[in-house]
């Protein structure tokens, strides 16, 4: 088979087709990336120079320079306002300051905080406490529904259509589950979801509102530019679902398919769904309403065995990640990463986008993450 470009390489995945090889992907999604410390220490490893560049300070990750993006012959590009051109000059990763706990207030009203060198968490939701009413829903300073720079998603869009020829993808707002989470605070929305529906379904209706027009000024900023949106929230934990499956078909199902249909109708591009944790229980329901990738596959949870989601729903869903990151790719050996690798190829393809299971986290070895890219590199249709 000839070499396909690199995104011609992932439309046929999303095709269910065999390409030349499995598409790579460092980065080509907010959920797989690589964290700061990681990446200072693969670029020292790889002998590549430069400095480390911040794309999401809240998950510290760093932002892939095309040279090493280049070395693992990466497929896909996230199309994010801020260029690299734009970070070269603000986003420059200093150790110093992460060794500094520091906090701050999301558009929404959260407060999050940072330990030192760890992830920022939420400290303050400003619906955390027991009793809530709608009227405190009307009194919350609500974001703006618009995207911070869709003028800069536009124009890093054009730019990487026109100088690459990877797939691209855009990260669309549409959180659900997880912004009540975030905004009453994680205990109190499980309590809420069943002493006051009311309250919660109210504010996810709110909030789902303003995330549409951001959705949409999302979409008129990249056009036909991108080939796959991307959609996050979290339903998942390691043993099971957060929920049970009739509390998600009765209040959430429904505004995710709300969400899914509003992009369908205004962009052909591949709806990609990620969810961490053991979702095997609603994979049927994310099919029936769109979902037609689904990342980031966490292997390691309960009932996500690789053949098994396959053989199940192969024939409707392209998977996008499921290299471990909770073994083998932080205490395994390079073989063990190279079986890994082989061994979710095996199961998945075709229609399968490699990656770590969520972002390669500080603690994983720089010969592991090699020994993961360059096995897929070498890797050839049976």
């Amino acid at each position: 088979m000839s070499p396909l470009s690199h995104r011609d390489r992932v439309l046929a995945v999303l095709n269910h087709e065999t390409p030349d090889r499995p598409p790579i992907d460092l980065g080509g999604c907010p959920a797989s990336g690589i964290n700061l410390y990681a990446y200072k220490r693969l670029n020292d490893y790889l002998g590549l120079q430069g400095p480390v560049r911040v794309q999401a300070e809240r998950s510290l990750l760093a932002w892939p320079d095309e040279p090493l993006l280049q070395r693992f012959d990466a497929d896909l590009r996230l199309v994010v306002a801020c260029t690299a051109e734009d970070a070269r000059s603000r986003g420059t990763f200093d150790e110093a300051a992460y060794e500094r706990a520091a906090e701050y207030t999301d558009a929404w009203g959260v407060v999050r905080r940072r330990p030192p060198r760890g992830h920022y968490y939420v400290s303050h939701s400003p619906f955390e406490k027991e009793e809530l009413t709608l009227a405190e829903l009307d009194a919350h300073s609500w974001p703006s529904p618009k995207p911070t720079d869709a003028a800069g998603l536009r124009r890093e869009a054009e730019r990487l259509r026109r100088e690459s020829d990877c797939a691209l993808v855009v990260h669309v707002p549409g959180r659900i589950f997880s912004l009540g989470q975030f905004m009453c605070g994680f205990e109190n929305w499980l309590v809420q979801l069943k002493v006051n529906p009311e309250f919660c379904e109210a504010l996810l209706d709110r909030a789902l509102e303003i995330q549409l027009a951001m959705a949409e000024e999302t979409l008129r900023a990249v056009g036909s530019n991108v080939d796959i949106l991307y959609l996050a929230d979290d339903y998942g934990i390691q043993t099971g679902p957060l929920i049970s499956p009739a509390l998600f078909r009765a209040i959430f199902k429904p505004r995710m398919a709300r969400l899914i249909r509003f992009l369908r109708e205004r962009s052909s591009a591949a709806i990609a769904f990620h969810s961490c944790g053991s979702v095997y229980a609603l994979i049927p329901d994310f099919i029936e309403i769109g979902v037609q990738v689904l990342n980031p596959v966490q292997v390691a949870a309960a009932d996500m065995d690789t053949a098994r989601l396959k053989r199940e729903f192969g024939k409707h869903l392209v998977f996008w990640g499921a290299v471990d990151t909770q073994r083998v790719l932080p205490k395994g050996t390079p073989d063990d990463v190279r079986a890994e690798v082989g061994r979710r190829v095996r199961d998945l393809s075709p229609g399968y986008i490699p990656a770590a299971v969520h972002n390669i986290q500080a603690e994983v070895p720089p010969r592991n993450i090699v020994a993961m890219f360059d096995t897929l590199k070498n890797v050839r249709p049976a």
